[in-house]
């Protein structure tokens, strides 16, 4: 169990404690997170800094051991369904406090034990964002790794795609590609034609076509952290609207990009997109935030948007992916991570080729 990490949640808590469902988050906490189920099950940590998790038996060796014994583990058996359970909570002094939840607590379960036990729930996710915001020098380098790691898989991507493949070969070759590598946990939208003007399509059916505009996002984790980048790319033509919009959304990218700064106010950094992109009237189209944390989860805190009313500090690493969707003709992002590294500095992550690709080979 990561002991600093769980010290500086409970002295930054604002509630009695804190509920921590199989997760990232979890993991982070404990380098654990076993397979999760309907039968409920969490690791607890209190104000005090004092930890047990509570599961059902059939986890319960997995659980000891993954924790390495560094905490008890409660359990109950489905013979004798929660009312164990609701003891156990009780006994450890939380009947009537208010317990934090992460983001994968269900909540069919946290309603009955909130009946039963009479606690109050309240959402944890923001407080346990804040704990890992700021990355150390060694997450930073492994961010560094899975960046590169993701960055190499553009060009054997560009190489392959053609008229008449599908969406889910060059998925296939992004994150085979990523996997030779060591990269893990992947991440892929492929989204080709008019499936390019929904941020995150989510499905890898359609046959690339001649004239294709296609959004290629993609990222995965080397030693738990990850990457995560966009490019878009052209198949065989570009119509002069398309070049019109797409050198707009690379500038709008690459000006908010500028505007990263080591204390910069996070609103600016949207504004500055999207000034760009109103300039011929395109802002509305960004539906999105122009930006998100990144690190043990591909979205994490600082968010970069309108409503994050804080500055950016040292460690914090996230995107920056403006955008121009038109639902149901096309759509085109470019999106790099950044980091404010342990120097002060605006460091870009992502080094894949960003210009302009019209992808004609086939055709020679």
């Amino acid at each position: 169990m990561r002991t600093e990490y769980i010290k500086k949640l409970a002295d930054m808590m604002d509630c009695d404690a804190m509920l921590i469902s199989p997760s990232e988050e979890l993991r982070f906490f404990t380098g654990f997170s076993p397979m999760m189920c309907e039968r409920f099950q969490a690791l607890f940590v209190k104000k005090s800094g004092e930890c047990f998790y509570l599961c059902n038996t059939l986890y319960a060796d997995e659980v000891a051991e993954g924790l390495k014994h560094q905490c008890p583990v409660y359990h109950w058996h489905d013979n004798e369904g929660m009312d164990k359970a609701y003891e156990i909570l009780k006994n450890e002094g939380l009947e009537g406090k208010t317990i934090g939840v992460n983001s994968t607590a269900q909540a069919f379960n946290v309603l009955d034990i909130g009946k039963n036990c009479g606690i109050t729930f309240a959402n944890g996710k923001p407080l346990l964002e804040e704990v890992r915001i700021i990355k150390t020098h060694e997450e930073l380098e492994n961010m560094r790794l899975s960046a590169k790691v993701a960055d190499s898989a553009f060009e054997k991507a560009c190489a392959m795609i053609r008229p008449g493949i599908t969406e889910a070969e060059v998925r296939d070759v992004i994150v085979g590609t990523m996997a030779e590598q060591g990269g893990c946990n992947f991440d892929c939208i492929v989204a080709s034609g008019p499936n390019s003007g929904y941020p995150h399509y989510n499905s890898f059916d359609r046959v690339i076509k001649e004239g294709d505009c296609i959004v290629l996002d993609w990222g995965c984790a080397i030693n738990e952290m990850m990457s995560d980048l966009s490019r878009t790319v052209f198949v065989g033509s570009i119509s002069d609207e398309q070049r019109r919009i797409y050198e707009l959304v690379d500038r709008a990218q690459m000006t908010a990009q500028n505007a990263a700064r080591e204390g910069a106010f996070i609103p600016d950094i949207d504004k500055a997109a999207r000034d760009v992109l109103d300039e011929q009237g395109y802002a509305h189209t960004l539906v999105n935030r122009v930006g998100h944390g990144i690190g043990y989860s591909v979205h994490e805190g600082p968010y970069i948007n309108q409503i994050n009313h804080r500055h950016l500090e040292r460690g914090m690493c996230f995107s920056i992916e403006p955008g121009v969707y038109l639902g149901g003709r096309f759509g085109m992002r470019v999106e790099n991570i950044v980091c404010i590294n342990e120097r002060g500095e605006t460091e870009v992550l992502n080094k894949a080729d960003r210009s302009l690709r019209i992808l004609d080979w086939y055709r020679k």
